[in-house]
């Protein structure tokens, strides 16, 4: 209860206790209190809080125990009644002013979003519910080390205090670019200075933020198909006329494009293409990188699953490679790290820094301070690489599982496509009528690897379900599979045939009859 309007009239005839009574009992009569913060103050308390003597006090509360409004609970204190005396019930209730519904008028901005989730969809994380989901693009976020972290954590607050509870540099804390661009030059490849380092809030943010600091309503962008369904929906927020790519066995077909169509920006991740895990070709990026300079446009190089690459040292990335100051790498912590984290970063061309930190500073002004200083020294003091090490085996482990078991209980009914990188598989159904049963069951088990279609904007593929494992562990994958396996054959109305011929596809679509040469029919 909420005694901030109780207001007594010293000049009345009416005593001091009564009128705390009366106007206690009148907002329960009311019904207007908060049932979640029914404890009553210490008459103590409240007698300050009035400026009334504690006798006063006691006198109202005796009547209302005594009445049943209140109760005593021993070693806690005075509460509302759980039941409140009949009076209550038969109280008259203020009338309620009939609302008209009306239907809001939205933004076309988020009317072109995809996004279709709708009130209680909305309280679950992008990842869904914390259950044996197989969905891809979770990382195993208990195996972080949180000691570790919190211990760093208490070390900066220690050191640095109320710094860093102050607004901080929208471009990151200095410290952390500097960590995040000699990690980037040692081990992606990268040529870059601290100076062009701009901390944002993950992948999304860094997308929405070169996006809106390069595209107009109406101009161009390019985009993989199929692609991350979310980099879609930031390219409609912010109204470029998306322009679907296709993906072939060296990665993005850049193909004939006149120049009244010339993109702005340009959305890739060459490092391993989501879903369909295609490296781009050295041949392929340094093309896009002439093209990207003879159109005036500018490349957006997401380094999805980069350092999770099973098959060989991870490949150095595009930005490397550009000499014309037309790529902007983009990288986050979520699939490293955990995924609440919230903390990426860009490493833009020298010309565009300043537009890229105004337009993010609009946003949020910056990421927490704390975090940033938390980072900063996870990483220089070598936690983050022997993270990513110990992961990348625990990643490797779980993936040669994830084949074993695909292949004892969906065997019949797919062919697994393995690439050399990334925590996810694309498994191509060799039969198009199971396609519904797979959806059904997908409903039932909870077990929701989505279709491949999710991700395809124009790009008509054969049918395919997109499964992630790393999130997992053995006894779980084993689990999700057996129980996916065991309810499409509960839906189909024979068994499943005998024998399996299940084959583990290589890295590259070359080979793949389910893949034409531009992954696009």
């Amino acid at each position: 209860m909420s005694f901030e309007m109780v207001r007594l009239d010293r000049a009345s005839s009416e005593p001091l206790y009564q009128q705390l009574y009366r106007q206690i009992r009148e907002e329960l009569e009311s019904g207007s209190f908060d049932s979640s913060a029914s404890r009553v103050p210490s008459s103590r308390v409240l007698a300050i809080t009035l400026g009334i003597s504690r006798p006063t006090v006691n006198q109202a509360f005796s009547k209302l125990l005594a009445e049943g409004y209140l109760q005593v609970r021993k070693r806690s204190g005075i509460f509302v009644a759980d039941h409140l005396p009949a009076t209550f019930l038969k109280a008259a209730r203020p009338a309620t002013i009939a609302r008209t519904e009306h239907i809001p008028r939205i933004a076309q901005r988020v009317t072109r979003m995809t996004d279709s989730r709708r009130g209680r969809q909305l309280d679950v994380g992008v990842g869904g519910p914390p259950s044996v989901t197989l969905l891809a693009g979770l990382p195993a976020v208990d195996e972080f080390p949180i000691t570790v972290w919190e211990r760093l954590r208490e070390q900066v607050l220690a050191k640095k205090g109320a710094h860093l509870l102050r607004y901080a540099s929208s471009r990151g804390e200095i410290e952390l670019r500097k960590a995040i661009a000699a990690y980037l030059c040692d081990f992606r490849g990268a040529n870059c200075h601290p100076d062009q380092v701009v901390v944002v809030g993950g992948m999304q943010q860094a997308i929405a933020t070169c996006a809106l600091a390069l595209i107009n309503e109406g101009d161009v962008a390019w985009i993989e198909d199929p692609v991350f369904h979310q980099a879609r929906n930031v390219l409609a927020f912010v109204g470029a006329k998306t322009s679907p790519r296709s993906i072939d066995r060296e990665g993005l077909v850049i193909g004939k494009c006149s120049r009244r169509n010339s993109p702005r920006l340009i959305l890739v991740t060459p490092s391993h293409q989501f879903p369909l895990g295609v490296t781009m070709s050295l041949k392929r990026r340094k093309a896009l990188i002439e093209f990207a300079e003879s159109r005036d446009g500018y490349i957006l190089e997401d380094d999805y699953d980069s350092e999770f690459r099973f098959d060989g040292p991870p490949l150095p990335c595009l930005q490397g490679l550009d000499n014309a100051g037309r790529v902007i790498y983009a990288g986050s912590m979520s699939k490293i790290l955990y995924p609440s984290l919230r903390l990426g970063f860009l490493i833009a061309p020298p010309q565009l820094v300043d537009t890229l930190v105004k337009v993010r500073a609009v946003m949020d002004q910056h990421s927490p301070a704390i975090d940033q200083a938390t980072l900063a020294r996870f990483i220089t003091e070598g936690f983050f690489l022997s993270h990513v090490k110990r992961i990348r085996e625990i990643y490797a482990k779980r993936r040669v599982f994830f084949i074993e078991q695909f292949q004892k209980w969906l065997g019949d009914y797919f062919d697994l496509e393995v690439t050399p990188a990334g925590l996810h598989f694309v498994a191509w159904l060799r039969r198009e009528e199971d396609l519904p049963l797979f959806m059904r069951a997908r409903e039932q088990t909870g077990v929701w690897a989505r279709p491949l279609s999710f991700f395809c904007i124009k790009a008509q593929l054969d049918p395919a379900f997109v499964f992630g494992f790393a999130a997992w562990s053995h006894a779980q994958i084993e689990e999700g599979l057996a129980k996916l396996a065991s309810a499409v054959k509960q839906l189909k109305k024979r068994g499943a045939g005998n024998g399996s011929s299940f084959q583990v596809r290589p890295a590259s679509p070359v080979t793949s009859p389910y893949w034409p040469p531009t992954a696009v029919r």
